[in-house]
């Protein structure tokens, strides 16, 4: 086990379709990750990658990056892979080739391709343009990075796979039914990389292909094109990869890699990753190889994987700043073969907790200096989520349940004395949020492009804000009542 896990790749996976960061801040995350024992990244660009010509709609070629969406110009992602070659960190990109290609389906140009119209998740594979599409974006992103050894196309989650007629009718007649569908299109991309680019070896998730049965994978001789990567991303106690599937695997594909998860995998709105599911992860995996290793013919590595967004159109979860000590904690416990509680207080004092990474003093001290890049977010995000829990603890608490309901202020039917009472929690969690605000208002611009800042403020601190100054002038309006006669409905203009 431990040959496996230490002489094997360790990608650090890095998914850019939501809160790309600045070109400066990789920089100083490239050298902190090669420190912790990665050797390289799988880069997932989505639309921030500077597509052109016939693809320029995708992402955008513009010297000004916020002039087309796109957040990173040529120069940009350039530089970008250079930081990366400075560190000798492998980089594989991603490109999505069948499923979650809401990038570029949500756009007028590409809507036929759909393999549902109303929805832009999946492209349909009996369409004769698709084919087109995926090969010059893959000949793009090809060509942007120099030296390849790997390139990664997605095709997991094809949620909506032998739907259109044209599909359905190719699955009811082909002899493998819908199976047929994903494997023609997965080989057909495979095979033109491997016309094009000999010596690029290809990986894919495997998930679409684990209900498969043995001998549908081997009739399409799918293990000399692709090197399948194996996610699952539960904690120990709900982690589920049947030993079967080692063996069918191990009958069909010469390489085989491993994906576990640092971030992103636990709730669709989740601010800062839940560390100890993501260290369970990684022990569960390590299980796995105990038990199955001797199945796996050559174990490329492993990718711990950090989702941004759960889909392009979902809302952010888990920047990368407010994951990097989750990612320390993963890594390490990948490379000892287990986590302990040295490893856990080693990776405190080095990344400058005090106290332990779960200590909320670390927010009561705007002084403190952790030793991570993107320190100052992870402590301002940790302090919004205390803020939000202090603000739905008194939005849902008894009190206002009980004497400021929405029915008592509509019909003016409340006590003065439990809105003074009130009052000043909430004016009082509108100063902390607005003091939250402008702490993180500087590392965030330092950061990220102003299209996430936006998001983050819309999504995150607007609501609160708005939710507590209604409550607040329904407080003042009720207040100024006074001594009048009360229970009487406002009148309706």
């Amino acid at each position: 086990m431990d040959n496996l896990t230490v002489s094997s790749q360790r990608l650090v996976h890095i998914d850019l379709k939501g809160a790309p960061p600045k070109p400066s801040y990789f920089e100083k995350l490239f050298p902190f990750i090669k420190s912790y024992g990665a050797t390289g990244i799988l880069l997932e660009w989505e639309d921030t990658f500077p597509y052109s010509k016939e693809l320029l709609q995708i992402g955008g070629l513009s010297n000004s990056a916020q002039a087309t969406g796109a957040p990173y110009s040529i120069e940009d992602a350039k530089q970008i892979l250079e930081f990366a070659a400075d560190c000798d960190l492998l980089v594989i990109p991603l490109v999505q080739t069948f499923g979650h290609m809401e990038f570029v389906l949500k756009h007028d140009q590409w809507r036929n391709l759909r393999e549902v119209g109303h929805y832009p998740s999946s492209m349909c594979p009996s369409n004769s343009e698709s084919m087109a599409l995926v090969r010059n974006m893959v000949k793009q992103i090809i060509a942007f990075h120099q030296n390849l050894q790997y390139i990664h196309i997605g095709a997991d989650e094809i949620w909506h796979l032998g739907m259109c007629p044209t599909c359905l009718k190719r699955s009811q007649i082909s002899k493998h039914g819908k199976a047929s569908l994903y494997l023609d299109h997965v080989t057909s991309v495979s095979q033109f990389i491997k016309e094009n680019y000999p010596n690029l070896k290809i990986i894919i998730w495997d998930d679409m292909m684990r209900s498969m049965e043995l001998k549908i994978l081997q009739d399409y001789d799918i293990g000399n094109l692709v090197e399948p990567m194996v996610w699952h991303y539960n904690s120990l106690q709900n982690f589920e990869l049947a030993g079967s599937l080692w063996e069918k695997y191990s009958d069909v594909f010469k390489y085989i890699w491993l994906a576990s998860a640092f971030k992103g995998s636990t709730s669709s709105c989740q601010i800062i990753p839940i560390l100890k599911h993501h260290i369970s992860n990684h022990e569960a995996w390590l299980r796995q190889l105990d038990m199955h290793g001797n199945k796996i013919l050559n174990l490329r590595g492993i990718a711990f994987t950090g989702w941004s967004r759960y889909d392009h159109y979902a809302t952010l979860c888990e920047m990368m700043p407010c994951a990097i000590p989750s990612l320390c904690h993963c890594l390490k416990t990948w490379l000892s073969g287990s986590f302990t509680q040295d490893i856990q207080l080693s990776i405190c004092e080095n990344l400058g907790f005090p106290d332990g990474y779960f200590s909320e003093n670390c927010v009561k001290m705007p002084s403190l200096q952790l030793n991570f890049p993107g320190g100052e977010i992870f402590l301002g995000m940790e302090w919004y989520c205390i803020l939000r829990t202090k603000f739905k603890g008194i939005v849902n608490s008894d009190q206002m349940q009980t004497w400021f309901n929405q029915w008592q202020i509509y019909n003016n039917y409340t006590n003065p004395m439990q809105i003074d009472t009130i009052l000043p929690f909430i004016n009082e969690l509108l100063v902390e949020i607005s003091t939250n605000e402008n702490y993180l208002k500087t590392p965030l611009e330092n950061t990220f492009y102003p299209h996430t800042i936006e998001e983050l403020q819309g999504t995150l601190f607007t609501p609160m804000k708005q939710q507590l100054l209604q409550i607040k002038s329904d407080c003042e309006t009720q207040l100024a009542l006074g001594c009048r006669v009360r229970g009487q409905k406002r009148m309706i203009t």
